[in-house]
């Protein structure tokens, strides 16, 4: 087992892996177009964009990675009630055949029902909008999910500029908003770091994943959900947890210094996803959240261990923001 400071020195490679994905699921989109067109049901009537989230709209996937996606396009004014009814049939084909023909490439769609072949997550730029707005206005559990889920965006496919209203009402209702970060803290400390008393790590204790940690929910998300959270709350918009770790220090919200610990670990962490599909041999998309203690050296788990710590320091000060924001 490779030591996890080679871990960290594999970041640059996750950026090739991300680049294959965006290359193979753009492929996926296009041949979903060709394939309706083929089959009779026309092509695009109006422009649209291919929107990721989750892993992909930060551009953070693993080697193995699932579906997180939506459509969002374009209404003419001048459409009539027929025309509009037939621009949202149209794409509720094409988001079935997207989400088919990426599953078909080794993509499942989201446990969670994150894809475009969810109502919720395709539609007209009016849409979105209405949607955003009810979200915000009614930020319960699910909604504040949403929330976080649509901050993660990304135009993968597509005409970018078609999303760019909807950007603009969540930036607008989310400024200075202190009662909506407020509803967003318990979402965003959803997962628990798995480290005990005297820093011990906990691995499973049951099950085939029994010895290993889970670095997805137990290290990485809780350091993407904190550094989110801080962005949001500073006007940040950036999607990936680099860059707006780049843009907290280029605002003094937190010190450079700080900024390149987190990345450090960040990086680090990055690099064990890389890597955590070699300690089984299943293939299954679950297993890709999984290190096996048992092949780490004892300065790897020393690494790791750091990581959970800073990530524990982070939810602490991620539940002591609302308070003390000021907008």
């Amino acid at each position: 087992m490779r030591d996890l400071n080679r871990a960290g020195e594999m970041a640059p490679f996750s950026i090739v892996v991300n680049l294959i994905h965006d290359n193979l699921i753009r492929q996926g989109v296009l041949l979903a177009v060709d394939s309706l067109a083929k089959r009779g049901l026309g092509t695009p009537p109006v422009p649209f964009a291919f929107l990721q989230f989750g892993s992909g709209g930060r551009f953070e996937q693993a080697i193995i990675s699932d579906q997180d996606n939506g459509l969002v396009y374009d209404l003419p004014d001048h459409l009539n009630e027929q025309e509009i009814e037939a621009v949202h049939g149209y794409f509720q084909l094409l988001a079935a055949a997207v989400v088919s023909g990426l599953e078909e490439a080794g993509y499942p769609p989201c446990q969670g029902n994150v894809t475009c072949l969810s109502p919720r997550w395709r539609g007209s730029v009016a849409q979105w909008v209405d949607q955003l707005d009810r979200w915000i206005s009614h930020p319960v559990w699910e909604n504040a999910r949403y929330l976080l889920l649509a901050s993660d965006v990304r135009v993968l496919y597509g005409e970018s500029a078609i999303f760019t209203p909807v950007l603009d009402r969540f930036r607008q209702l989310l400024a200075g908003n202190t009662f909506l970060l407020d509803r967003l803290v318990s979402n965003t400390l959803h997962y628990r770091v798995p480290l005990g008393l005297f820093g011990r790590v906990l691995p499973e204790v049951t099950g085939r994943f029994r010895g290993a940690v889970n670095i997805k929910y137990g290290i990485y998300l809780p350091i993407v959900n904190c550094v989110r959270h801080f962005a949001l709350a500073h006007g940040i918009f950036a999607s990936s947890t680099l860059e707006r770790l780049g843009q907290l220090a280029e605002k003094g919200v937190w010190s450079k210094s700080f900024c390149d610990e987190v990345a450090a670990h960040f990086r680090l962490i990055q690099g064990l996803r890389l890597i955590a599909f070699l300690h089984w041999e299943d293939g299954l998309y679950t297993s890709n959240s999984y290190i096996k203690l048992n092949k780490l050296s004892p300065d790897s788990a020393v690494s790791m261990r750091e990581a959970m710590k800073l990530a524990i320091r982070l939810q602490k000060m991620t539940a002591k923001l609302p308070s003390s924001f000021k907008g």
